[in-house]
């Protein structure tokens, strides 16, 4: 076969390649998040309920709240799923995410949903120390990939 005709052949069947085994740091990282953009989805469906229903108090409000928590939702799921695919970009908001949430919900312990407080607390504490583990910072490291511009 000529050397022109070998160079433009594909490398190999994509069906083919092996697949590296994920460290459980970093599936429990994701899955953590995972749980986090379904906690935010149930909200986005509460206000909107609330506000087809009538039962808002203030529309506006109601509807900014559902608006931010479905975008907050789509990104931390974009970000989960870059971090699987092995972008480090995908890092640095879920750790962000993870403190913030730490201290978001950390007022609710002290009322009667103490208990959604120590959920998410504790959801977000493993969350944040797999993300900083050794594992999924090897598993990012170098992966050559631009953040997407927005």
């Amino acid at each position: 076969m000529p050397a022109a005709a070998r160079q433009h052949q594909p490398a190999g069947d994509p069906s083919r390649r092996t697949r590296t085994r994920l460290h459980p740091a970093l599936l429990v990282a994701a899955g953590a998040v995972v749980l986090e953009v379904l906690a935010l989805a149930g909200v986005v469906v509460l206000y909107a309920v609330e506000l087809v229903g009538g039962a808002a108090r203030d529309a506006v409000g109601a509807s900014a709240t559902g608006a931010l928590a479905a975008a907050l939702a789509v990104g931390l799921g974009l970000c989960a799923r870059s971090l699987v695919a092995g972008r480090r970009w995908a890092r640095a908001p879920l750790v962000t995410w993870q403190l913030f949430q730490i201290v978001l919900t950390a007022p609710l312990a002290r009322g009667p949903l103490w208990w959604v407080a120590a959920v998410f607390v504790a959801l977000s504490l493993v969350a944040a120390v797999c993300l900083v583990s050794r594992p999924v910072a090897e598993h990012v490291e170098d992966d050559g990939a631009v953040p997407p511009a927005l």
